[in-house]
């Protein structure tokens, strides 16, 4: 993207500034400004500069003038400024006569004024003649610019930066896995940038970073040449990378005002993606009571639930689908979810479809999500969901690290109305899964098999007197930490004295002493199978 020499010329600012020749090439472009004033100086330039020299190389010599007016023609620079009054007084014939010939404009720049003026005053109608077109296109689509369609805004954004550098582009809504191409021809391949938050490309690739700051970057294919190199601007809030801003270089690579450019329309993608969260984040904190309502059983029937989303803008659950409930809990006696709300909406807002779950904090340690499990296999869901919420629980836990959080997840049930009974098992899996599974985080009701049977009021507050009774009365031992702790070592040495000593690191006799204690306490027979069973069922539960 660039400005014509003579739309600079004809601005305010170089008002003063006088064409000697070259008026057939007020068309050519700037895509930098450029000054050189050293006997070769000219020789490193890259192409459409505006070059500025003070002329004093060219004083007495107007075969070195010639020379360098046709190098830089050549080379595609735009034009040359000098300032004439300083040394040369005039032009010769011959170079004007030249300039004219090539169409290449030479310009005489006023003695007063400083180069840094003039370089700022280009960058300057450089960017605001974007700025200007933004506003212009913003003014002409007024009335779609004014409705919350934030999707509707970006493609504005898109169409007007795509027109202004001339080059293709492609968003990649990572959260939302769509893709917007403009121009609509333009052929995009997905396995090339796929719907990933880190650099994941399918080839062999050369990364160039153009801008560490905002992580902009050029990748070029270099397994295959006939591709074009193309920047990548990921667009990410809240340390979450939600979009990727891709601009194809199908022709050749984009400059210092195209990367300027570029800045600021990510500028405004930023904004819009932020009021895409914001505003996501403001419907969602209305989930809760309607989670609460599924769970509890008041919303029975589909058309009852129909009735209560209707009030929920943005609800994007196919109420017809699968689905399951993931329960997160914290134990007691730590500070409320309900503290912590924007930090957990943001996690589960920029990691999980709008579409695939809905989420809400029922009690002060317990959040609940229902989750689309619709296009997995009914073999591997409980995998699946493992899998998905790997990386969310352990943001998760992340922000809280001084606390124990667990996750469960309950069967999948056919009826999203029936979430209730998935619930239930959520809660077991946390609940009953932290006595069997003492090490482990993300369980599943599945996971507990023949446990999962057990209520969880029968558990609560370690109330085993009555559904413990085999063991109970070894809580009310003096030793009662080292009985337990004997006894469940025992048992998983397979009543193997010698073994379970080692493991004690205690004389085999010692352990031979304490079963018979326990034995002689609890008054059960430890050769039977089932009173074996019944103790190490037990022990899940008192030994932790």
């Amino acid at each position: 993207m660039g400005v014509t020499i003579g739309e600079v010329l004809n601005t305010k600012f170089f008002a003063e500034y006088q064409l000697i020749a070259g008026g057939k090439g007020l068309d050519r472009e700037i895509q930098a400004v450029s000054l050189f004033d050293a006997p070769d100086g000219h020789k490193w330039v890259k192409g459409k500069e505006f070059m500025l020299s003070s002329g004093y190389l060219f004083k007495d010599n107007s075969d070195y003038f010639k020379e360098v007016i046709l190098f830089l023609y050549k080379q595609n620079s735009t034009c040359m400024a000098i300032k004439r009054d300083r040394y040369l007084g005039e032009v010769p014939k011959e170079v004007i006569d030249l300039c004219n010939d090539l169409g290449f404009p030479l310009i005489n720049v006023p003695n007063g004024v400083a180069w840094i003026d003039i370089i700022n005053a280009v960058n300057s109608i450089v960017m605001n003649r974007y700025i200007t077109h933004i506003i212009d296109r913003k003014n002409a689509d007024k009335l779609v610019l004014r409705s919350d369609n934030f999707h509707k805004k970006i493609e504005k954004t898109m169409i007007c930066l795509s027109e202004e550098l001339k080059y293709p582009l492609t968003i990649v809504d990572i959260l939302e896995e769509e893709i917007f191409n403009y121009p609509k021809e333009q052929q995009f391949v997905k396995s090339e940038i796929p719907f990933t938050k880190e650099d994941d490309y399918p080839f062999n690739y050369q990364k160039e970073i153009l801008c560490d700051k905002l992580n902009i970057c050029r990748i070029t294919n270099i397994e295959d040449k006939e591709k074009c190199s193309f920047i990548t601007i990921p667009i990410v809030i809240k340390g979450v990378t939600v979009s990727k801003l891709i601009v194809w270089e199908r022709f050749e690579k984009i400059d210092y005002y195209d990367l300027f450019v570029i800045r600021l329309s990510y500028m405004l993608l930023l904004e819009l993606y932020e009021q895409i969260y914001l505003m996501n984040s403001f419907e969602r904190r209305f989930y809760d009571d309607l989670i609460r309502s599924l769970i509890n059983g008041e919303l029975d029937s589909k058309q009852s639930l129909i009735e209560a989303i209707n009030s929920v803008q943005d609800f994007k659950l196919n109420i017809e689908n699968k689905f399951i409930c993931i329960c997160i809990k914290q134990n007691k006696n730590n500070p409320s979810f309900y503290n912590s709300r924007e930090k957990i909406s943001t996690t589960f807002l920029l990691n999980i479809p709008k579409d695939k779950s809905i989420f809400g904090i029922t009690d002060d340690n317990t959040i609940i999500l229902i989750y689309d499990v619709q296009n997995y296999n009914n073999k591997d869901i409980i995998k699946n969901v493992k899998r998905d919420f790997e990386g969310i629980f352990k943001e998760i836990k992340n922000n809280f690290p001084d606390r124990k959080i667990k996750l469960g997840i309950g069967d999948m049930v056919d009826d999203i109305c029936s979430i209730k009974k998935s619930y239930i098992g959520s809660l077991k899996a946390v609940d009953i899964g932290s006595y069997i599974y003492t090490d482990g985080e993300m369980i599943a009701f599945e996971d507990l098999g023949p446990f999962g049977l057990l209520r969880l009021e029968s558990i609560q507050e370690k109330d085993f007197k009555n559904n413990f009774s085999n063991i109970a009365p070894l809580l009310e031992e003096p030793d009662s930490e080292e009985l337990i702790s004997t006894l469940k070592v025992y048992l998983e040495s397979e009543s193997n004295c010698n073994l379970a000593a080692k493991k004690l690191f205690v004389h085999s006799n010692t352990v031979r002493y304490r079963i018979a204690k326990i034995q002689q306490i609890c008054n059960i027979d430890l050769e039977n199978p089932i009173e074996r069973l019944k103790a190490e069922i037990s022990l899940k539960f008192i030994a932790n």
